[in-house]
């Protein structure tokens, strides 16, 4: 049995969603609470409150503040672990020498909704076909809901959160996930004029979702810009924006569950590189800021994440090359030698004679690597699942590989 979350949108009325919203804002309030609490309690007294020193004073707020009877017992308690994650997460960063980011107050706005760790205070029933369904919240009622889940289990808490001026239930389930794995393998190079290049020739094309939709976003951004600041037309501008990204953020979370179900249905093997983004979009400057931007628009992260949990929820072998020691971008595929390229060079040629698109060249080379090393890597427990290049099929540049598996 694995966790998986399915997200479903709901469809609260005009008195469900100011509820909603009150709630959030009582949320958003106890979170801030707390945070000053334990700021407080060390720069006077020198004392690290912990997360049950705070639980304990719910009795009392609830008795002081009535409007948080409503809210429920276990979603206040999951509030006021968020502070002490928030907590956590700042000690584990110092300790390890990383930038800390000192645990900060939320803002109404940037307070996105609050969890029902456990089945207490809300029920939900899937419709019949199998999607959709209704909500039900203690004190507040029944809740539309839309959405299809691949697969459904036991159902184990719920997050209730607004984006983009939209309300959605992320409901946590515990299942068996079903997935059927392809019997073929395949190098997986990512870039940026194409999502995707496969080491067989394939191209996915990249949508540019963010590029489409920035001459509109350009245009009301202009807009928020002449608005007196927290006026009604500023808010309904500054909420045309934030619908506008979660519309593109929405498309490429989309795309990126296509691709890499339709990658992982076809191929039982996949290689691809030990990318770092956060470093490949660190530095450059103004004069890197439309690169970056491309990069982040492509979601690299997003996808090699998703490839990864549905390579092991199928059995596929992902595996990722380490740059370090390989360089698939300046070698041959076909001799192996070294072969230095700026990035404005898009076709590999190499002096032995091979000629090839850089990409599915780099994807080509990503292949062969796990072709010698795939032995040594199927044991080792970072792997997603055994499995073993048992047969080459064909010994050329796009060669494909069956998979034995037992």
């Amino acid at each position: 049995m694995e966790t998986r979350q399915v997200r479903f949108k709901l469809y609260p009325n005009q008195v469900q969603n100011e509820q909603l919203e009150s709630w959030n804002r009582l949320h958003c309030e106890l979170y801030n609470a707390c945070l000053q609490e334990r700021r407080d309690a060390y720069k006077k007294c020198g004392k690290s409150l912990t997360y049950y020193d705070q639980q304990n004073q719910l009795p009392a707020v609830k008795e002081a503040r009535p409007e948080y009877k409503k809210l429920g017992s276990q979603a206040l308690q999951e509030t006021v672990r968020r502070v002490d994650r928030a907590y956590q997460g700042f000690f584990r960063r110092v300790k390890k020498g990383d930038t800390p980011g000192f645990p900060r107050f939320k803002s109404g706005r940037s307070y996105v909704g609050f969890t029902y760790p456990a089945l207490a205070g809300w029920k939900f029933e899937l419709g019949e076909t199998g999607q959709h369904g209704t909500l039900n919240i203690t004190h507040l009622g029944t809740i539309k809901a839309r959405g299809k889940p691949r697969q459904w289990g036991e159902m184990r808490c719920l997050t209730l959160s607004k984006i983009g001026g939209e309300w959605y239930a992320t409901i946590t389930i515990r299942c068996t996930p079903k997935r059927q794995a392809g019997m073929l393998a395949a190098g997986v190079d990512f870039g940026v004029a194409r999502i995707a290049s496969l080491s067989d020739g394939t191209p996915v094309e990249n949508p540019r979702f963010l590029k489409k939709a920035m001459s509109k976003l350009k245009t009301l951004s202009r807009e928020l810009a002449r608005r007196k600041r927290f006026g009604s037309n500023w808010r309904r501008t500054k909420a045309q924006i934030a619908k506008l990204h979660a519309k593109v953020a929405n498309q490429r979370a989309n795309f990126q569950h296509q691709l890499t179900s339709d990658l992982v249905s076809q191929y039982g093997v996949l290689v691809t590189e030990d990318l770092s983004i956060k470093r490949m979009t660190a530095k450059g400057g103004a004069s890197k800021t439309g690169l970056n931007r491309a990069i982040l628009d492509v979601g690299m992260a997003g996808i090699i994440q998703k490839l990864a949990c549905k390579a092991s929820e199928a059995g596929t072998l992902f595996l990722s090359v380490p740059t370090r020691l390989v360089k698939p971008s300046q070698t041959c595929p076909a001799c192996g030698n070294p072969s230095k390229k700026t990035l404005a060079e898009r076709v590999h040629k190499c002096e032995c004679g091979y000629a090839e698109d850089r990409d599915v060249a780099a994807a080509q080379v990503m292949l062969q690597w796990a072709l010698a090393n795939c032995q040594e890597l199927a044991g080792r427990d970072t792997m997603a699942a055994p499995g073993r290049v048992s047969e080459l099929r064909n010994p050329d540049q796009t060669a494909l590989f069956a998979v034995g598996r037992g």
